[in-house]
């Protein structure tokens, strides 16, 4: 099946648009940077370790998900302080459900991976 021109275009232009999105993220956002960090140094890790490869779909997905949910997480801070400049207590409980979001999945994620190190040891 062949795309048309223009489909392929707009296709073009979603991925652009993702990739903008993570180079964006890694220059402005501390908290972005420091899970990609976490992403890189958690596969060095489990290469070292050698875990099969069952193993790394589940480390791929943890990471894969708390990249994502810090990119989300930070995309609604920078939502919240655009549309409410000052302080305001509603936007500190918006922000702070979205932080929730990531520091739960983050420490699920960190028990994952903590499991699967303990069985090559």
């Amino acid at each position: 099946m062949k795309l048309p021109r223009e489909a392929l275009k707009r296709l073009v232009k979603k991925f652009k648009a993702a990739i903008d999105g993570i180079v964006v993220g890694l220059k402005t956002d501390r908290s972005i940077r420091v899970q990609w960090l976490i992403a890189v140094v958690v596969i060095a890790v489990f290469y070292l370790v050698r875990i099969e490869p069952a193993d790394w779909l589940w480390i791929i997905f943890c990471i894969g998900l708390v990249v994502s949910v810090e990119h989300i997480n930070s995309a609604i801070e920078e939502l919240a302080d655009f549309v409410e400049p000052q302080y305001s207590e509603h936007i500190k409980r918006i922000k702070d459900f979205s932080s929730a979001a990531v520091f739960i999945l983050s420490i699920t994620s960190t028990v994952i991976g903590l499991i699967i190190l303990f069985k090559y040891f």
